[in-house]
Order: structure tokens, then sequence, then C-alpha cells
């Protein structure tokens, strides 16, 4: 018998009518269903309460329902114990959560079915140098950029330990290939196939026309030391929903995480046919 986590979102299904579609198909195909505990509430159907970390540790996979932004969240605590997740999109553009939720049951039977592939997506990891044991985590990318004042940051960058490049613009984003297509694409940087082991470097309004996004490898450690104007506040944050804000100069350490999140994909359609259908709409 299967044991699968469902992560609702009471957002984008208020009334709970995919979350309790999902679990009551879920066990009619004889699977353990396994919510959060924050879903206590609403629980009126079949199901396990369990705490969220207890819940990746147990699941044989993860139902996530949400957009994009959804499964970054999800994928991120999920790594570390290589729990796969099934993305239904309940969002907007959904290059993350590819399956639709008039589609669920569908995408759900194949998996039971042994009807699918792992995408393995590398994540980053970045701390602010002398902060070790302070680390954020991104399955898109990690991002410096200024508060609400209009001054320009400069960004010292180093690879590997050698000078790179001294760049002023409002910000700088260094991207896994799951994030080339969100806000570095927005930016000017390079998209990148998914399974790619690459990272990219793209500085956000440069001041000169010569500053060009910058890609490495992905066994690559990068240095990036912040000197900005006065007492300008300014923010690291990973995948737009963990921050940071400092003041005065600081420098970041980024590079590979030793984990990934696992992504289950149902569909025959390549990254290509995915990134064509998706950038045209």
């Amino acid at each position: 018998m299967k044991k699968v986590g469902i992560l609702p979102n009471i957002e984008k299904d208020k009334d709970w009518s995919v979350t309790k579609r999902l679990a009551e198909y879920l066990k009619q195909h004889g699977c353990t269903v396994l919510l959060p505990e924050s879903a206590a509430s609403q629980c009126t159907f079949p199901a396990m309460l369990e705490q969220e970390e207890c819940l990746f540790q147990k699941a044989d996979f993860i139902i996530c329902l949400g957009g994009d932004g959804t499964i970054l969240g999800v994928g991120r605590k999920s790594a570390p114990y290589g729990t796969p997740i099934l993305g239904i999109n309940l969002g907007h553009l959904g290059f993350l959560t590819a399956v639709e939720k008039n589609e669920a049951e569908v995408a759900i039977n194949k998996v039971l079915s042994g009807e699918y592939k792992l995408e393995k997506r590398m994540l980053l990891t970045a701390h602010v140098v002398g902060e070790e044991t302070d680390q954020l985590i991104a399955l898109n990318d990690i991002c410096v950029t200024r508060g609400a004042e209009s001054r320009l940051l400069e960004f010292r960058i180093m690879i590997n330990g050698d000078y790179v490049d001294t760049v002023r613009a409002d910000g700088i984003i260094i991207c896994t290939p799951t994030g080339s297509t969100a806000y570095n694409l927005a930016a000017g940087g390079p998209v990148i196939k998914a399974d790619a082991q690459i990272i990219a470097i793209t500085p956000i309004c440069a001041h000169t026309l010569t500053s060009r996004p910058i890609v490495i490898s992905a066994e690559d450690e990068v240095e990036v030391e912040v000197t900005p104007k006065g007492e300008t506040i300014y923010s690291i944050t990973a995948d737009g929903q963990e921050s940071k804000d400092l003041q005065g100069v600081h420098s970041f350490r980024i590079g590979k995480s030793a984990y990934f999140a696992t992504i289950i994909k149902t569909s025959q359609q390549s990254f290509y046919d995915v990134l064509r259908h998706k950038l045209s709409r």
C-alpha cells in the first residue's frame, strides 16, 4: 500500500474541493493519504494527519497543489528526504506544476502504475560570509537586490577565488537551470535546460552595457561582495520567499547544494515543448 502525502493550498483551493477529490481517489486505489496537521479543521475525509517533516519522511510521494511558487517551497523542504513531488497546477504559469487540475487523476494513476520518470533538480545554498550556520536554500535562484531606495549596488564577483568583474546594478541573480525561466529570464538571462548542471549569474538593470550574464559549472563556487552607498538597505533572497536584510559591505558565498528536489513527470512533453507552450501564452 502506497503512502501519498497531499499538501493543500488554501488560497487556491479555498473550498478544499480538489484536495478532497484527490484524497478520495487515492483511497479508492488502496493508498493511505497523509495530510499536514494544519489541515485538521478541514479533514472530513479519510486521511492520516502528520507533522510536515514526518509527512516528507513517510510518504512515497507528495502531491503538491498550487502553482510554481508553492512547489518551490515544497521542493526545498522535501529535498533532504528525496521525496518525489507531483505538482498539480492550480496557478497560472506552471513550469514545475505541469499537470492541470482536471488531469490530476490521470497523472496519479500513471504514478501508481509506474508510468513516470523522475527529474532531479539542483538546489543552491547561500550564506553571508561569517554567518555560515544561517544558510538560505533555493530551487530557483538566490537574488541580492536593493531595497526601496533608488541607489545602485556595487557587486564584486569572484568564481572559485578568481576575480571576474565588478558590476553596478539594481541587483544580481544567481540561478539554477530550474530558475532560468523565472526572474532570470525577465532580467535577460539565458534559458537553461532543466537537467543541466550549470549556474547562471545575471545582473539586474546593470549600469553599463558591457555587463552580461555569465554561465558557469554547477561545481563552481560564487562569491559576491556587495558595497552599498551609505546606509542603503539591501536583501539576499531565496526563491523570492525567504530573505535577509543587510546594511554595509557583506560577502555572500553561493554554490550547489548536496540535495536535489525530485520532480515526477508523467507527460511525454519535452522541456522545449513546455517552454514553447508557456512562453507563447
